[in-house]
């Protein structure tokens, strides 16, 4: 069994090397467990926070260190020795990334007082303030736990938001006094700070602009990923389960199949000895799986594939 060097000391990495065995974790920061490490807003019976507490001193990791280029046999890193060549199996657990502006379709300035979720999130965790009147552009876990942070320091909340969240209800923004706007942010007014929004429902007063609309973050060239890097997963427990099924997988050993299909799953491989992976959709979605239809009883449901080399996973 090959050492596995795990890009990204979040949840998803830390789950990952625990259940492995025989890894490294590269962490940029000087901290392990990412945006959960702070995160607090329980779903279910775990909030983030309590699972990074939980598996603390069960990891063997490299704090500042940067990887910036992902080989096969290996990873190249950054830190206090300059850069290194590690041999191994690199694994992405990188995390999510906010879509941009021009992803979004939002135009118009660009003045201060716009955040991406984890800028906002590092500024409120350090005691700072983003803003009086806040617009949170996209409904998830993520933003959720940014609005249960900031809700009784603003001034104004408001909530735009498309898409609903697998895990919770938009009506839980509702119960920290935020506005709910369904709709699309479209265009940003203010030059020196924002000052006014034009979504699709119409205008909104407000200084500051936070995108929370995520996609999973892959800057590197591998073919394993966990947690968000994967797909993303706004349950916690759900983002460590992912990466350990794809410990498990590894660590069983046997030939690997891969999933294929417009529905997103984690992890990409699975083997005969354990064919397992989740799958990115909400609770009652009716998946096919090799002629097999079912319904998702649960958000991020795993699935248990058959013992094929490529594996197509359908919404019915």
């Amino acid at each position: 069994m090959r050492r596995a060097l795990v890009v990204g000391g979040g949840l998803a990495g830390m789950a990952f090397a625990a259940t492995y065995g025989d890894a490294v974790v590269f962490e940029a920061r000087k901290q392990l467990g990412g945006f959960f490490a702070s995160d607090e807003l329980k779903v279910g019976e775990h909030s983030g926070r309590e699972l990074v507490e939980g598996l603390a001193g069960r990891v063997r990791a490299l704090l500042g260190e940067t990887v910036f280029e992902s080989e096969g046999n290996g990873v190249w890193s950054v830190g206090v020795n300059g850069a290194e060549f590690h041999e191994g199996l690199p694994v992405l657990a990188t995390g999510f990334r906010e879509k941009t502006p021009v992803e979004l379709g939002v135009y118009g300035f660009r003045p201060a007082g716009v955040f991406p979720l984890t800028a906002a999130w590092d500024l409120v965790n350090m005691g700072y303030s983003i803003g009086e009147r806040v617009v949170v552009y996209g409904f998830n876990h993520y933003s959720l736990s940014l609005i249960a942070k900031i809700h009784k320091v603003c001034e104004k909340l408001v909530v735009v938001y498309d898409e609903e969240s697998y895990v919770h209800k938009p009506e839980e923004a509702g119960d920290y006094g935020a506005e709910l706007v369904k709709g699309r942010v479209l265009y940003v007014e203010g030059r020196q700070r924002v000052e006014r929004l034009r979504t699709s429902a119409g205008y909104v007063e407000a200084d500051t602009l936070v995108l929370a609309k995520l996609a999973p973050l892959r800057l590197l060239n591998a073919e394993l990923a966990v947690g968000n890097a994967g797909m993303v997963i706004e349950d916690p427990a759900k983002v460590a389960e992912s990466a350990r099924l794809l410990a498990l997988t590894l660590t069983e050993g046997g030939e690997l199949g891969r999933v294929h299909g417009e529905v997103p799953a984690v992890p990409s491989v699975f083997s005969v000895k354990h064919p397992y992976v989740m799958v990115g959709v909400p609770s009652g979605v009716k998946l096919e799986v090799a002629g097999r239809v079912f319904s998702a009883e649960e958000p991020y449901p795993v699935v248990e594939l058959p013992p094929e080399r490529k594996v197509v996973i359908r919404v019915v």
